[in-house]
């Protein structure tokens, strides 16, 4: 009788299992071309993600460029009041910012005579690119006008932009300067070299000015508009603005020899208009994506069943570990309940400090400081500063709990308030953000204002110049973030560490039982640890 229970059981068990199995398949099948699509359509939004985000550096780099150019016309547009000596002295100190332009290769300024005698020259280059630029500014007759060109010169490709303008004694200036492309495209490419896909830009004319290969570049190539025309792209764009959309097409890629998906956009510089073509191989991001999260997809649920199977077999052995943990759990809160008193007295240690750093006068002091010298420069980059400036201090005045914050929301802060040094120290600091982790793990917590502690640190006990830049890394790892700098201590600096920011993070950690926080100095680098916490 005993004997013939047991084989009742085990078949009921086989019954189930085998229930389980079939199942599983009939839901996997059902499920795939469901997940399919939709994994096809989160690939597709991470792209126009991309193309954004190469717009918006590009469009950001070449207005940049597009400054100096602004700059002279107000000097121009007020040289009626002022002395001929007076306007040379502002328009030659204009030269100069310009030049002092690691891409720019040239900068001049002419002042000719009505039968195109020269009367004044000022440029900052070399002998010969002085005489071939002379040369082609000659070509220049039309006044009160703003010209931007891609030409080759002294076997090298600039795109050079020139205003003229006509003075009531009826000479004419002409100032301009020279943008070397081939150092901009190698400056661009290192810089931005993760973000997926390559980049083309052409002018409205069709003539290349940036494309990794860089044979192409001066080079008008009819392959990249075989269906499509730049002044189409442009009047597309401008519609495609308004109802939120961007112009694709597939495509083969001479360049490659692959199929790619190819989006075209326009990138406004200025008073000019530029083409960006930006391509991603279709097999590589879209088609080898969804493949994998195919396989990922079924390994993930037969681990699952197998996962299921073998709870369902030892349901017994999991509710006597259950039982164990909640005693250990016990012990463990009547042990937290002891030296709950110490944790509070640190816990409002912590909160001191970050009442500290949200009322900081001398952050403020440099930002106000950065925005007075911006509003004469550039009005438009001057709002982005003053509302970035308040997402920076919305931030730092919102309550948090237990002094947390998310990874997503340190690095969101990160981004407004590094925007802001970035203008104040412009290239002479760099910041690069490196994410090697799962998107669960923005998720997690580290300390309030853990990474502006770090790099408002790495400034305030460092030298930072043109000759030896700050170099910021964010590296962020499953279970840790470690923020680096190279280290170039200031020589007036009486500080011997990090002080009070590092404190505050120290103890932090050891408020929550963390001992893998620490900070090192290695080989003229800093380094701090900053673990994750999962709630």
């Amino acid at each position: 009788m005993r004997f013939l229970l047991k084989k009742r059981k085990h078949q009921y068990y086989l019954l189930v299992s085998v229930s389980l199995i079939v199942l599983f398949f009939i839901g996997y099948r059902l499920i795939t071309q469901k997940i399919t699509s939709e994994a096809e359509r989160l690939v597709g939004e991470v792209i126009s993600q991309t193309v954004r985000e190469k717009k918006n550096i590009l469009q950001f780099d070449f207005n940049e460029f597009n400054k100096f150019i602004s700059g002279a016309q107000k000097i121009l547009d007020k040289g009626v009041n002022l002395e001929e000596s007076e306007l040379k002295n502002r328009l030659l100190f204009n030269s100069e910012l310009a030049f002092s332009e690691e891409v720019i290769d040239a900068s001049f300024i002419y002042f000719f005579k009505r039968n195109e005698e020269v009367t004044y020259t000022s440029f900052l280059g070399t002998k010969e690119l002085e005489e071939e630029t002379l040369e082609k500014i000659r070509g220049f007759k039309k006044e009160n006008q703003t010209f931007n060109v891609v030409l080759g010169l002294n076997n090298i490709t600039y795109y050079q932009k020139i205003i003229t303008y006509k003075l009531p004694d009826e000479s004419m200036v002409v100032f301009g300067y020279n943008i070397n492309l081939l150092k901009y495209w190698n400056y661009f490419s290192q810089k931005y070299k993760g973000y997926g896909g390559y980049v083309i830009v052409t002018d409205k004319e069709g003539v290349c000015m940036l494309h990794p290969d860089t044979s192409y570049i001066g080079k008008q190539e009819k392959s990249f508009f075989n269906n499509i025309s730049p002044n189409s792209i442009i009047k597309s764009s401008k519609r495609g603005i308004k109802n939120n959309q961007q112009i694709k097409s597939t495509v083969t890629s001479e360049y490659l020899g692959l199929e790619v998906l190819r989006y075209y956009n326009v990138v406004q510089a200025g008073n000019s208009e530029l083409v960006l073509i930006t391509s991603f191989p279709l097999n590589i991001l879209i088609k080898e994506s969804v493949n994998n999260i195919k396989e990922y997809l079924l390994w993930m649920s037969l681990l699952a069943l197998l996962t299921f199977m073998l709870i369902f077999g030892f349901s017994r052995s999991q509710l006597r570990s259950q039982h164990l943990k909640a005693l250990q759990y016990e012990k463990e809160r009547k042990k937290l309940a002891i030296s709950n008193e110490q944790y509070q007295q640190k816990n409002a240690r912590l909160q001191l400090s970050q009442l500290r750093k949200k009322l900081n006068p001398h952050f403020l002091f440099n930002t106000l400081n950065s925005l007075h010298v911006l509003i004469g420069v550039d009005k438009t980059m001057s709002q982005q500063f003053v509302l970035k400036l308040s997402e920076v201090y919305r931030y730092l005045l919102k309550e948090r709990d237990a002094n947390k914050a998310t990874v997503k929301e340190e690095l969101y802060f990160l981004e407004q308030y590094f925007f802001l040094q970035k203008i104040r120290f412009n290239n002479s600091i760099n910041l690069e953000i490196i994410n090697r982790a799962e998107e669960k793990t923005l998720l997690k917590k580290i300390p309030f204002l853990a990474l502006e502690t770090l790099i408002e640190n790495a400034i305030k006990h460092n030298e930072i110049t043109k000759k030896t830049p700050l170099f910021i890394k964010v590296l962020i790892e499953k279970d840790i973030i470690i923020v680096s700098n190279n280290y170039n201590p200031r020589k007036n600096n009486t500080e011997t560490s990090y002080g009070i920011g590092l404190s505050y993070l120290s103890d932090f950690y050891t408020f929550y039982s963390v001992t893998s926080f620490k900070t090192v100095i290695f080989e003229k680098s800093f380094k701090c640890y900053l673990p994750l916490l999962s709630k």
